[in-house]
């Protein structure tokens, strides 16, 4: 029975984590932030009575993206040096890390899906901070699977960005708010619970294929595109209109195109396609019918 520690268990994939292996064998020790502070505590002193863990998942990120640009520590912080504290650790008591990165570590000039092998290019201070994480786990961790994830929505939502994208454009919609959503800026949505749901097959399987993969639901989708489809399966009412990825300034820089190619992660779990991802929430947040 595998003995697996789980850091930022209340976040959005930490909760369907928790969901996946509720019903398992596994021993999931799950560590919230009152737990374990990745900017403020002793990662050495609070992990030592885990030194017999086989697993240690890592779901804690700043990825407060447009602020990462102002709080640029904070971010490295959080993103870098404590996954470099995690690595060390990992290594120094044969653990097998599983660290969560992003598809922002990508530039978005190749307008085809990424494969785990292009090279990283980040265009903005959050996806500098990951890709560093990144490194720190290759460099520094002998056992990893470093999962990269994409525009993800999930039951708990984010906390640090106060609830997802689906949550968001429905409270908006029901508000009768103008939403001008993105029309030519391209990414894969993808449900937090088929992250988990890799992970946990990862671990059943033992599978020791270590490296990079892409942990996005199938398919691609422009945001305009992905917040038609929520009203449609909702059958809700939205005043929505396009406006295109040069019109619509934020602070941090996107990539314009974040699509990834999961082919490989693929090989042990088949990725849904975000159609059927996105159904599967919406389903069990009581706001569309099963069909």
């Amino acid at each position: 029975m595998s003995k697996i520690v789980l850091l930022g268990a209340n976040g959005q994939l930490g909760n369907d984590i928790k969901k996946v292996f509720k019903e398992s064998d596994t021993k999931l020790i799950p560590l919230t932030r009152e737990d374990l502070d990745a900017e403020k505590d002793d990662v050495n002193k609070k992990l030592e009575r885990f030194r017999g863990t086989d697993y240690l998942i890592n779901t804690i990120a700043y990825n407060k993206v447009d602020d990462a640009e102002d709080f640029i520590g904070k971010a490295f912080k959080t993103n870098s040096f404590f996954v470099y504290k995690l690595s060390k650790f990992c290594t120094s008591n044969d653990v097998t890390l599983i660290h969560i990165s992003t598809d922002y570590v990508f530039d978005g000039k190749k307008n085809e899906p990424y494969k785990e092998t292009d090279l990283p290019n980040p265009l903005n201070v959050y996806g500098n901070s990951k890709l560093a994480g990144e490194f720190f786990v290759r460099n520094y961790c002998e056992k990893y699977f470093i999962f990269r994830i994409s525009s993800l929505f999930g039951i708990a939502g984010s906390r640090g960005k106060g609830g997802n994208f689906v949550e968001t454009m429905i409270k908006l919609a029901k508000e009768n708010k103008p939403l001008k959503i993105i029309s030519n800026q391209y990414m894969s949505p993808t449900h937090t619970l088929d992250v988990a749901r890799t992970i946990k097959t990862f671990i059943d399987k033992d599978i020791n294929e270590y490296g990079i993969y892409h942990a996005c639901n199938t398919g691609l989708c422009s945001w305009h595109e992905f917040a038609k489809t929520i009203f449609e399966f909702t059958n809700i009412k939205a005043n929505l209109s396009e406006i295109t990825y040069e019109d619509y300034k934020t602070k941090a820089k996107r990539p314009k195109y974040s699509v990834m190619d999961n082919t490989r992660v693929s090989k042990y779990y088949k990725m849904p396609e975000w159609e059927e991802a996105l159904k599967e929430y919406l389903v069990e947040k009581g706001l569309m019918v099963e069909e």
